[in-house]
C-alpha cells in the first residue's frame, strides 16, 4: 500500500525530516551554549550570587539574589538576574549585564 501524496501547498515528506534534523542539531547547539548550569529548578549557582552587584543597564545597585535560566518559545534560553536593592525594591535583568560592585 503506498502513502497518499500530501495536500497540495503542504510539505513533503523530504522536508519535513529534513526540518526535524535541523531543529534537533538547533537545540543541540543551544544546550553547548549554557555557560552556566542550571539546577532541574531552573536556578544557576552563579559566582555573584548573595553579592553586591551592579546592572549595568540600569546602573542599578543591589544583592544578587537569583539567576534563574528561562526557556521562551522560540526557543532561546535567557538567563534572567534578580537583584534586590538596599530599600527592598527588587529588579531583573539580564545574567549578562551584571558586574561585581565597587
Amino acid at each position: 500500500m503506498t502513502t497518499p501524496d500530501p495536500p497540495p501547498g503542504g510539505p513533503s515528506r523530504e522536508l519535513r525530516v529534513r526540518a526535524a534534523d535541523g531543529w534537533e542539531r538547533f537545540m543541540r547547539r543551544v544546550e553547548a551554549r549554557t555557560e552556566q548550569a542550571a539546577g532541574p529548578d531552573g536556578y544557576e549557582q552563579h559566582p555573584l550570587l548573595h553579592t553586591r552587584v551592579r546592572d549595568i543597564a540600569s546602573r542599578g545597585e543591589g544583592v544578587l539574589t537569583a539567576v534563574i535560566h528561562e526557556l521562551h518559545g522560540d526557543g532561546r534560553l535567557v538567563r534572567i538576574a534578580h537583584i534586590r536593592s538596599c530599600a527592598g525594591i527588587e529588579w531583573t535583568a539580564s545574567a549578562d549585564n551584571i558586574q561585581p560592585a565597587d
